[in-house]
């Protein structure tokens, strides 16, 4: 029988390690994946093998980084649902991350993703509406 694998979105905050262990726990491989640009978690990469580590150790999650570097610079200059607070691009970046996510799913072996999203917790990306796009 062949091993079923998620890829889960891994902001490193409370719901996404929830997300990851509670699929774990399933019997489901879970790879997470940690996205980095040069606003947020850009230091990541001079420390990866450690970090990952410290995830693996911690947690028990095996994660990867990817770079959105190149796409988030593009994606801050006219976001097509607009900017939140502090001029963060909450929809468009979690839109782009879902996206990236999706294409690396053939590569990981993954049957689908997960989030550790909570209906109603952010004003803007995490409403049922901005979900649904």
């Amino acid at each position: 029988m062949q091993e079923i694998t998620a890829l889960g979105l891994f902001s490193g905050g409370l719901d996404s390690i929830l997300a990851c262990r509670v699929i774990a726990e399933q019997g489901i491989r879970v790879r997470a994946l940690k996205f980095v640009t040069p606003f947020f978690d850009y230091d990541l990469p001079v420390g990866k093998e450690e970090y990952q580590q410290e995830v693996k150790a911690k947690y028990d999650v095996d994660v990867d980084m990817v770079d959105l570097s190149t796409g988030y610079i593009e994606l801050l200059r006219n976001p097509s649902h607009g900017f939140g607070k502090n001029f963060n691009p909450c929809i468009d970046c979690k839109i782009m991350m879902l996206c990236k996510a999706k294409e690396l799913m053939q590569e990981y072996g993954a049957s689908f993703l997960i989030t550790g999203e909570v209906l109603g917790q952010r004003p803007m990306s995490q409403r049922r509406d901005t979900l649904n796009l």
